[in-house]
């Protein structure tokens, strides 16, 4: 996970090192027209390769014929169309890929901002190319999570499933709006807590399912959620992950309660606090006291158990439930189970900021947009 710096060797073309540069690009993603034509304009793009495809379905052809000449491919559009990308790069293809660099445009950008790249992404691809050209770009090799369910496999940063599925799910059928993202969780959040609309309940059950960890099956026949991931950060603000992974896993987590309790804990979940254990204390308390003294508490008391937070080389799911994802994309299990593991490396471009302690990391980023427009 070390960073390192890409160190070019002096040639007197300064075309031929530019063309080491490939722009892969996704206009369907986020629907940013005049984003994507303000980078295809850019001085910086002038004389990278490009690559503009009105499917993801032409990227493996795309990549076959990009040959070794290509070391950094940076790519326009959000975390779905790096997913589908890494499928058809590492599976369809069987290649290792040359550096990458996320520049976002997409709806979700969560990978992107976790490289660092918060800006727009016009701006993200002219710091990268400049730092590319300088030699000054910073690498992390990053593993990815290899998803199977039966002979269907599946590369990316997340795996999830579970009630939250069901939601992107409920999003993903309809307009991908501000104002049905918004229709759709305030129906999710009635449903939750006055059984109103009664066409969400089903949709809210727990999800049976039997989940072993190495080897170990977890004591639990119902879950909420489960999480698989490399990165740490499952959305802006959301890094639920207790322990620090290591080179030979990655982190999950599988929460054995409903919906309605884990939503009252949901700021200290997403702040990777476990709350504590209520049959630790003398008399039964509220979810809300539970917030409380977990926050209050925190590694002074018993943390619950059925919050499992940890790390893992291999996890196992079999569920009733079909439905998955990976880095937001949606699959069906076809009932199968699911088998969760390490998968390939990537060396991907990064920040200063990667790495960081949240608060130190958001401090860093905020002098780097005040600052930068100065050194652009």
């Amino acid at each position: 996970m070390a960073k390192t710096r890409i160190r070019q060797k002096q040639s007197g073309k300064a075309q031929q090192k530019e063309h080491e540069v490939v722009l892969i690009c996704n206009p369907q993603a986020g629907g940013r027209w005049r984003e994507l034509a303000a980078i295809l304009d850019s001085r910086e793009a002038r004389h990278v390769r490009r690559i503009v495809t009105d499917s993801v379905e032409d990227i493996g052809p795309a990549m076959a014929s990009i040959g070794r000449g290509a070391h950094l491919i940076c790519i326009y559009g959000g975390d779905g169309t790096i997913q589908r990308l890494l499928d058809r790069m590492l599976l369809d293809t069987h290649k290792v890929p040359p550096e990458l660099a996320f520049i976002g445009g997409g709806t979700m950008n969560v990978t992107a901002r976790w490289c660092g790249f918060t800006d727009s992404p016009g701006a993200n691809f002219r710091r990268i190319v400049r730092a590319y050209r300088s030699g000054e770009l910073l690498l992390k090799e990053v593993p990815l999570l290899r998803v199977t369910a039966g002979p269907e496999v599946h590369l990316g940063f997340t795996f999830g499933q579970g009630v939250p599925i069901r939601l992107l799910d409920a999003y993903e059928s309809g307009t991908k709006s501000k104002l049905h993202a918004l229709g759709t969780a305030a129906g999710w959040v009635s449903a939750m807590w006055t059984s109103f609309p009664r066409s969400f309940e089903a949709a809210l059950s727990d999800m049976e399912a039997e989940v072993s960890v190495d080897g170990q099956a977890l004591p639990y026949p119902r879950y909420g959620v489960i999480f698989c991931n490399v990165t740490g950060r499952l959305n802006r603000g959301v890094e639920p992950f207790v322990k620090q992974r290591t080179r030979d896993n990655f982190y999950y987590a599988a929460y054995a309660v409903g919906l309605r309790e884990a939503s009252l804990l949901l700021p200290l979940l997403a702040r990777g606090i476990r709350p504590i254990d209520p049959k630790s204390l003398l008399k039964p308390i509220s979810t809300w006291r539970q917030a409380v003294l977990s926050f209050r508490a925190e590694g002074m008391l018993p943390a619950d158990p059925r919050y499992v937070n940890d790390l893992a080389r291999v996890v196992d799911v079999r569920s009733n439930e079909s439905l998955y994802t990976v880095d937001g994309e949606l699959f069906h299990s076809q009932d199968l189970p699911l088998h969760v593991e390490l998968g390939p490396r990537l060396r991907l471009a990064v920040s200063s900021t990667v790495g960081l302690h949240p608060t130190v990391r958001l401090a860093a980023e905020v002098g780097e947009n005040v600052t930068g427009p100065l050194r652009r």
